[in-house]
């Protein structure tokens, strides 16, 4: 009767073993809110935004397979589509993605353009809606490396 019960006690304490360890490297979503930021110089800017939060920090967000869509208060009169053309710098934007906590990087899943400057950029899209080699803004606004 004795062994049973140790071996009930190992396999609980291996149990939370396994729980605790998945707990650790598991990727936890949040909900931020920020504006877009030029990338910095010398880092990447295709499929990622750069985005500074309302304390000043910046955080940078992997674009891959995020849905990009205009938040519900956005009027149809300042909507381009594809709303992908509105992550320009000085883009308010509300995004719900995953943070990997080994490496901290974050990745969208959600991407919604709360406020719409589409009208401050200069229109990069040729006739035929091909993708843009830059996109310009009049609000550039530069971040130092050092705040990522």
């Amino acid at each position: 009767m004795k062994s049973s019960w140790s071996q009930f006690g190992l396999h609980l304490s291996m149990a939370l073993l396994l729980f605790a360890s998945v707990g650790l490297t598991a990727q936890t979503q949040g909900t931020f809110r920020g504006e877009v930021v030029a990338a910095p110089r010398g880092e990447p800017a295709s499929g990622l935004i750069y985005m500074m939060g309302r304390d000043g920090n910046v955080r940078r967000v992997v674009l891959a397979r995020a849905a990009i869509v205009y938040d519900a208060a956005v009027p149809d009169r300042e909507r381009k589509p594809p709303a992908q053309r509105a992550l320009v710098p000085g883009t308010e934007v509300r995004v719900t993605a995953l943070v990997d906590a080994n490496s901290g990087e974050w990745t969208a899943s959600r991407v919604e353009v709360i406020t719409n400057h589409a009208a401050r950029f200069e229109d990069d899209y040729g006739e035929g809606g091909g993708a843009p080699d830059e996109v310009n803004s009049q609000d550039r606004t530069v971040v130092d490396i050092r705040t990522i």
